[in-house]
């Protein structure tokens, strides 16, 4: 870090050391990841534990146990599956589950200092896990507020979460939970009645590109920043989208709907 980051560390109370954030449990890198390989560089991220077990987490040497935050336990979750699996991924962000449960008011501060020494611009919060508490909620609620000039998006099943966000004009939560129909992802004849039930109600609805486009990122589509309801085509070892019927039929609807500037 430059004498200018940890400047601003400093007057939100973070104190740095050996470029590393000093917290209640010692040295840790900041919250907050720049991007990965679904999601593209620029967009920083913010992840807790899925699911509602308990796991165990090391922080420099010491043994933590904490509880995942997703409400649901869903069959085909991706954030139980692929790199989400590995010990090192699952400690890093068990690491930002314990800070966000059990020190909240020290992780406000280490991400509201992190939004102005990296200059940060959009924020996707949870690409793995969920709202576990309003008060959780209502602290990403404030981040938001007081940094009008960055972008916020996440996901929730938690429906008590659901409107935290409502009249912010910089923040947006997708509802996963799609009332009288189940989830936001499956195979293409869900999608496209999930589509049609929700238009029909007068709801925003986004189906993701990157159902049809595997360089598709978040860095260009901003669909989820703005649709109450962002649809996904599932992809998985037992379920080819390309393979199915339908696909050409949603591969048409989806092109057809307005790109996000």
């Amino acid at each position: 870090m430059n004498k200018r980051q940890i400047a601003i560390y400093n007057a939100h109370g973070i104190e740095v050391r050996e470029n590393k954030l000093v917290s209640p449990v010692g040295l840790v890198n900041p919250l907050m990841i720049d991007g990965n390989e679904k999601i593209g560089q620029g967009i920083f991220h913010f992840s807790t534990l899925p699911g509602t077990k308990e796991y165990t987490v090391t922080i420099n040497g010491k043994e933590y146990q904490t509880i995942g935050t997703c409400v649901w336990d869903c069959i085909g979750c991706y954030a139980m599956a692929g790199n989400y699996r590995y010990a090192n991924t699952i400690n890093n962000i068990g690491i930002r589950n314990v800070m966000a449960r059990d020190y909240m008011e020290w992780t406000e501060n280490a991400i509201s200092a992190q939004i102005k020494a990296e200059n940060v611009r959009f924020i996707r919060i949870h690409a793995s896990g969920d709202f576990f508490s309003v008060a959780y909620a209502e602290m990403w609620k404030r981040i938001a507020i007081n940094n009008p000039g960055v972008t916020f998006w996440t996901y929730t099943k938690n429906s008590a979460c659901e409107s935290i966000f409502d009249g912010i004009d910089n923040a947006n939560i997708v509802k996963s939970v799609i009332p009288n129909l189940g989830l936001n992802f499956g195979h293409c004849d869900y999608i496209l009645a999930c589509y049609e039930y929700l238009k029909n109600a007068g709801k925003t609805v986004y189906i993701c590109r990157c159902g049809i486009d595997k360089n598709q990122h978040c860095t260009n589509c901003h669909g989820c920043s703005k649709n109450e309801f962002v649809l996904f085509i599932e992809h998985s070892t037992s379920y080819k989208a390309e393979r199915d019927p339908l696909f050409p039929v949603l591969k048409s609807l989806i092109e057809s709907q307005a790109k996000p500037e």
